[in-house]
């Protein structure tokens, strides 16, 4: 598990601020999150900083008016919550990237959604999988 963990930091893990996005709004709107949180999402530029903690994985994402910190194993099932969703969760790492799935506890109210971090040349690129809406963010690290 320590090569995996390694192989995380080692290829996606530090401090990353977010340069640009494709698709957020609508991905929010998927999520069923309300109007006037994805209008602040949508125009933040958050940090966002991944780490191990205690053998986990630990991304905490900063904007001006948000703040999330979600600290999970690797290949093992967890529960996360997102704007009172709760998702039962599952991690791997998997060819480079950080695979996420998450299925609602409530899937006729929510939908599954999916997220890939992988590293692409010198950027971090999120790629968010909710319903039909695809979105991408592509992250910068910071010095």
């Amino acid at each position: 598990m320590s090569e995996i963990l390694d192989g995380i930091i080692s290829e996606i893990g530090g401090k990353w601020q977010l340069d640009r996005a494709d698709n957020f709004e609508a991905a929010l709107k998927e999520m069923g999150l309300n109007v006037v949180f994805r209008k602040l999402a949508s125009h933040a530029k958050p940090s966002m900083e991944i780490e191990l903690e205690d053998g986990k994985v630990k991304i905490n994402a900063k904007a001006a008016f948000f703040t999330q910190t979600m600290v999970f194993p690797i290949n093992e099932p967890y529960e996360q919550e997102f704007e009172g969703i709760k998702m039962k969760c599952m991690t791997k790492w998997e060819n480079n990237k950080l695979v996420t799935e998450a299925i609602p506890e409530e899937p006729d109210k929510h939908k599954a959604q999916k997220f890939h971090r992988e590293r692409v040349n010198d950027e971090l690129v999120q790629t968010m999988f909710i319903g039909d809406v695809v979105c991408t963010r592509v992250f910068k690290q910071q010095k």
